[in-house]
């Protein structure tokens, strides 16, 4: 004797039927094929927020030497171009905290009256000496 589905057993099997004509919705490709692929290597942008806690408080320290510290003592005073202020701050944000505070440091203890123009450094027309993070050999 056949089997009876009733009014529900029969509404499941005419959607079964209709169904079998269109492709299965839960295996289709875009549900196989699992998430998109992500760009790892983005490049960094200057409007982005600062995350690393040591960068930020070693800018605001430079920020606050160069806004309320450095004005008293006279203006333009730093033998170097870019000064030594603006070295670290250019520093820490092209080459991270560690490289950029070891950066300072090396910057800091050149930073002298013994200084003198060489193969190190160029004699600008001003007679500051030019020195860019880029040229330090530490990073």
């Amino acid at each position: 004797m056949p089997r009876s589905f009733g009014r529900f057993g029969f509404l499941a099997v005419c959607l079964v039927c209709v169904n079998a004509s269109t492709p299965l919705v839960f295996a289709s490709d875009c549900m196989l094929s699992g998430p998109s692929k992500v760009n790892l290597s983005q490049t960094v942008n200057a409007d982005e927020v600062e995350t690393s806690c040591v960068k930020i408080a070693f800018s605001a320290a430079i920020r606050f030497y160069q806004k309320r510290i450095s004005p008293v003592s006279g203006v333009d005073r730093c033998g170097f171009r870019p000064s030594c202020s603006a070295y670290g701050c250019q520093a820490l944000s092209e080459y991270g905290p560690v490289a950029g505070i070891m950066m300072i440091g090396d910057r800091l203890i050149r930073c002298n009256i013994w200084k003198e123009s060489g193969p190190d450094y160029t004699l600008l027309p001003n007679g500051k000496l030019y020195d860019p993070p880029s040229q330090n050999v530490l990073p």
